[in-house]
């Protein structure tokens, strides 16, 4: 692998977490630091940074961004940051590393929409299907988005249960944060 198929990975604006299994190879060399200071230089020319946080990667704009700029990021995102809001919810102390079941999420999900039911709501503005009272189908849906996001991968392939969170989720949680605390 090299610089190139590094930088047309992290352009499309995808996170690279070192905990995962699909870009360990990416990973694996933005934790050299040589290789890393390289990658950097490389996009510093054109603009952007190479930032390492909490065993992620992904490049940002130099300049801070516009209110235009902020309001275009939080829009492309918005469905990915009401995803993690909501499994935040049923998970309050969910992390990078830890293991999240499909199937306990479908309970856990169950006992929270008892207590309060406009967690239900949140579902349904996640989801694009139509039947609305398909809440396991929301559900799929919902794992598959935060899996093709790279938030969360299988642990095993032939397993459709067990998801492990990655790195990448704490940058997505400080959004959710600032978003919470703005809120107040």
């Amino acid at each position: 692998m090299d610089i190139a198929k590094v930088f047309e990975t992290l352009s499309e604006g995808k996170i690279i977490s070192a905990n995962s299994s699909q870009h360990s190879d990416i990973a694996n060399m933005l934790l050299t630091d040589s290789f890393f200071d390289e990658v950097n230089e490389l996009v510093n020319q054109i603009g952007y940074r190479l930032n390492k946080e909490g065993g992620y990667f992904y490049i940002s704009k130099k300049k801070k961004l516009t209110a235009q700029e902020q309001q275009a990021f939080l829009s492309k995102n918005r469905d990915l940051i009401v995803a993690i809001a909501f499994l935040r919810h049923l998970y309050p102390r969910i992390d990078r590393g830890s293991t999240v079941s499909f199937v306990d999420t479908v309970v856990t999900y169950g006992n929270a929409k008892r207590d309060d039911s406009s967690i239900k709501d949140k579902l349904t503005y996640f989801s694009w299907i139509r039947n609305k009272d398909d809440e396991k189908g929301m559900m799929e849906q919902l794992f598959k988005h935060l899996e093709d996001r790279n938030v969360i991968e299988k642990v095993q392939n032939s397993n459709t249960d067990k998801y492990k969170v990655l790195d990448s989720i704490n940058y997505y949680l400080s959004i959710v944060d600032s978003i919470e605390t703005g809120e107040e």
